[in-house]
């Protein structure tokens, strides 16, 4: 049984699934927060436990409690994405490649909702952003265009094969490199794809490279390959907590990075 409490919300026409600690009832403390991709279904009781491991994490005082804030996409293969490219396997259709205007309204219209609807710590150094596969991608593209608002950013399994994306990375900077960045990717995943897919591992290699020539400190940097992952959900779920610690956490020596890329 969790020990803090779920609530819905709605915002501009979107759902919400915020997390709220045991202590948030009781105090006037402001809190960190993680904005979860997908609703977060990351968290949500229904889909993992992941949200107990993150409460005993708590409890352990291995991490600081936390707001959790699921944002829905209103059409996640277009906000998700940050240009317009030929779809995979839908053919004649393209990937919408409306990310800049997600990121726009996440960092400017729904934060500023967050901020003034709870007790938040609204510094961009208490303030993250987390997804995974498109989510993942979605949330370092975020990065690079509201880096003075989000100072932690995770990605678990981030689409990096997609078109243009480490090409996009190679030439942009942050307009605040004082970032602490987690990223992940199972060993298998994509080695059964003919299709671009079959470049996620190599091209999300490729990626965090990139960032350690472009973040501030290499040691708020992390990178873990889960040996026989494969790009499914549960495998996702089962990851989040240890990002969420790595993110926000007080110790920040967990595992290393795999350097062999």
């Amino acid at each position: 049984m969790l020990s803090g409490t779920l609530i819905k919300d709605t915002f501009s026409g979107r759902e919400l699934l915020i997390y709220l600690p045991p202590s948030y009832q009781t105090g006037a403390k402001r809190y960190p927060v993680l904005y979860v991709h997908d609703r977060g279904d990351l968290f949500d009781p229904a889909y993992s436990g992941s949200l107990s491991a993150i409460e005993k994490l708590c409890s352990n005082h291995e991490l600081p409690e936390l707001l959790l804030v699921g944002v829905a996409a209103e059409n996640r293969e277009s906000e998700y994405t940050p240009f317009s490219e030929p779809h995979l396997i839908k053919p004649g259709q393209t990937y919408g490649g409306k990310g800049a205007l997600y990121a726009a309204f996440l960092a400017h219209e729904l934060k500023a909702y967050i901020d003034r609807s709870y007790r938040t710590d609204p510094r961009r150094e208490s303030t993250g952003m987390i997804g995974k596969s498109f989510g993942g991608l979605i949330s370092i593209y975020t990065a690079y265009l509201a880096s003075e608002t989000f100072g932690k950013i995770g990605s678990l399994s981030g689409s990096f094969w997609f078109p243009g994306m480490t090409e996009f990375m190679r030439v942009q900077t942050f307009e605040n490199a004082n970032l602490r960045i987690y990223m992940d990717v199972g060993s298998t995943e994509g080695t059964d794809r003919s299709n671009l897919q079959k470049e996620m591992i190599p091209r999300t290699k490729k990626a965090f490279r990139i960032l350690t020539e472009s973040a501030a400190s290499r040691e708020d940097l992390k990178f873990v390959i889960e040996e026989g992952g494969v790009h499914r959900f549960e495998r996702f779920a089962k990851r989040f907590p240890e990002a969420v610690k790595w993110l926000f956490g007080s110790c920040h020596n967990n595992a290393q990075n795999d350097r062999s890329f």
